[in-house]
């Protein structure tokens, strides 16, 4: 791996979610950061992105292009719409902040796949001190960037800062067209593409001489941990730990969660059946959360039981939020179940967090305020207990 893969512009405006956030006007800005390239511009909340350099901002996959396509240069036209005069300013082009870790190095290197550059960040102790396990992280679903960013970043940004602190060595991967990656639009990635992607970053993480004979694991969370399945039915790890997954076929368990949130929210059951329906069919003719119909399709046709009956890792931990409506004891029983009897399964559920590994007071907040919860710490504490504890 060789850091030459150019980091994108850091824009510094918080949007709200993807459904509010992005019209054909542009981006609507929740607030902005000191320090970043709109407030360089002059945008405050309440405006509205509307190009980066003439590249329309109008989706997340543009704004993820621009943002990529602006980090090549040394300024950036950035325009803005507040009420209905449209403003434009050129500003120097700000890098996205690199991560850093007390007591680590941070390392942002690349891992070049057929017909993409994609960015890694891996964290090796610096004390010299061979690290207690090597770990690949694997996000979820969504196509966001899995690097921290100055409001915290998302939830495995945080746990891979736990682990680090605690003397493991970790590697994350930002998917083809999110963060620094390139490849195309991540919402045009197929699934087989993106598994042959973490496999590539397993061997990656292997073959590192600072992993030479440390534990070797992989984490999987939601989406994630259905690939981690796939990876450790194909070669021997130390273990896998996953949150938040299942091992029923991708579009069943689509289907019975979103009956599972619509009955907890109220809705008869007769309804809830109909829209969860829909809801399947969806992802089958136009896609899903930001992802294609041929990613649904390829994910769903993953015999995921057999892909756990077939596991080489040496041990399981299975974690699933208290909270956690996406998925139900159903979905950890049936993984659980086709586990061979000779693999050691822990599984545990972590209080008050829901399925995006925030934390919630209650049932009512993680609801109404499901994505805003915090990374709940104590999911490092249960991790590691897992790994120190009992070593492979």
């Amino acid at each position: 791996m060789t850091a030459t893969l150019p980091r994108r512009a850091f824009l510094g405006a918080r949007l709200p979610p993807d459904d509010d956030a992005f019209t054909a006007d542009g981006v609507a800005v929740a607030a902005v950061v000191a320090g970043g390239m709109a407030a360089e511009a002059g945008v405050i909340a309440g405006d509205r992105l509307v190009a980066l350099s003439g590249a329309p901002l109008t989706t997340p996959a543009r704004l993820a292009a621009a943002l990529r396509g602006a980090g090549a240069g040394r300024d950036a036209e950035v325009a803005y719409r507040r009420s209905d005069a449209v403003h434009r300013r050129v500003v120097p082009v700000r890098p996205w902040p690199r991560e850093a870790l007390p007591g680590q190095q941070v390392e942002h290197g690349v891992l070049a796949v057929p017909g993409a550059r994609l960015r890694t960040i891996v964290t090796v102790p610096d004390d010299g001190e061979p690290p207690a396990a090597a770990v690949l992280l694997i996000q979820g679903l969504a196509c966001a960037s899995i690097e921290a960013d100055g409001d915290g970043g998302p939830a495995l940004a945080a746990l891979a800062a736990g682990w680090a602190g605690a003397g493991l060595m970790t590697m994350r991967l930002d998917r083809r067209g999110v963060g620094d990656s390139d490849g195309g639009a991540c919402g045009d990635v197929d699934f087989t593409t993106e598994v042959a992607d973490h496999r590539a970053a397993l061997a990656a993480l292997a073959a590192d001489p600072r992993a030479a004979g440390a534990p070797l694991l992989v984490f999987g969370h939601s989406v994630g941990g259905m690939i981690a399945a796939l990876l450790a039915a194909e070669r021997d790890l130390d273990g896998v730990i996953v949150a938040g997954t299942s091992a029923v076929p991708w579009l069943a368990c689509v289907e019975a969660s979103a009956r599972r949130q619509l009955a907890l929210r109220g809705v008869a059951a007769a309804e809830a059946d109909a829209r969860a329906a829909a809801v399947r069919a969806r992802a089958l003719s136009d896609g899903l959360h930001g992802r294609s119909a041929t990613y649904h399709r390829q994910l769903d046709a993953i015999a995921l039981p057999s892909a756990w009956a077939a596991t080489r890792a040496r041990r399981l931990l299975v974690l699933r939020g208290e909270h956690d409506w996406v998925i139900g004891d159903d979905d950890v029983d049936a993984l659980v179940a086709v586990v061979p009897a000779g693999v050691p399964v822990a599984r545990h559920v972590v209080a008050g967090v829901d399925h995006l590994l925030g934390r919630h007071a209650d049932r009512a907040a993680s609801l109404r305020d499901y994505g805003s919860g915090r990374f709940d710490p104590a999911i490092v504490g249960t991790t590691l207990a897992w790994l120190v504890g009992s070593p492979p």
